[in-house]
């Protein structure tokens, strides 16, 4: 091989390593950038899922928070209370009274240990004193021992039902600590008779009641031996328990606190939660 043909063959190999491929840097570049980008898109998606996960506890934690406080029972309530009379010469007619009335309530919400009158116990000198005369006086100061003593928190003083009147309305306050309600109000005239309600749960099942209607039963305070709505005083000695009224039919016909004959109530009480 001459001078000139080793030339040219150096030319045409020079020629070939210059035209020769090694796996590309832009697409690999582009593939890079591709990779990337899929990559903070796939970041967002996280962050949004991530996001949204939070939202969702916060409104979990707050519907939670919700139901909580709908579950929760208030410690103290309001109620109202009316009285109503259904003693008339029509359903209670024998030796029926001209001045029929009821005495002003009085009474208390209070604890186990805070009642007013219990049956088949002794009545209180405030008890014997609202039955024989409607007078407060006695009971009140005997209420404020009570809730001195820690066992009642409010007290019920309000009027009674007299002349043509048919109800009293009135409202009070009960808590868990206190949730038992008694009232008192005497039949007048009578020797020593009286309608009451003695510790009546108003809070049950740990829940308070919405309303209720008691009709109410008659008592003989066992501190005057009278049989008639008007009969003189005649005090009973030593003095008797307190007991649901039962009395002679000529006398004025109770048995067990109601009319004898006919089971009618001499009134009734209605309680709602406001």
């Amino acid at each position: 091989m001459n001078i000139t043909s080793m030339l040219l063959c150096a030319l045409v190999l020079f020629a070939l390593s210059a035209c020769g491929g090694g796996g590309g840097g832009e697409p690999t570049s582009t593939s890079s950038t591709v990779n990337t980008e899929a990559s903070n898109t796939t970041t967002g998606a996280n962050t949004q899922n991530s996001t949204d996960t939070n939202s969702n506890s916060d409104t979990s934690d707050n519907n939670n928070t919700d139901a909580n406080e709908s579950d929760q029972v208030a410690e103290t309530v309001t109620y109202q209370l009316t009285f109503t009379r259904s003693w008339e010469v029509s359903n209670f007619p024998t030796n029926f009274p001209e001045n029929s009335h009821f005495s002003p309530l009085v009474g208390l919400t209070h604890n186990q240990d805070g009642f007013i009158f219990k049956p088949d116990t002794t009545a209180s000198a405030g008890i014997v004193s609202m039955a024989e005369t409607g007078s407060k006086s006695s009971l009140k100061n005997e209420i404020s021992t009570i809730q001195n003593a820690g066992n009642s928190n409010y007290l019920i003083d309000e009027s009674g039902v007299s002349g043509s009147a048919k109800s009293v309305t009135f409202t009070f306050e009960a808590s868990q600590q206190y949730p038992l309600l008694s009232v008192v109000s005497m039949v007048a005239p009578s020797p020593d008779w009286f309608i009451g309600l003695e510790s009546f749960p108003l809070f049950t099942d740990n829940q308070w009641i919405d309303s209720q209607i008691i009709q109410l039963k008659v008592y003989d305070a066992g501190s005057d031996s009278g049989t008639r709505f008007s009969s003189v005083n005649q005090a009973t000695s030593p003095a008797e328990s307190i007991m649901l009224l039962t009395s002679d039919p000529s006398d004025s016909d109770f048995s067990q606190g109601v009319h004898a004959q006919s089971g009618d109530y001499i009134g009734m009480i209605e309680l709602k939660r406001l």
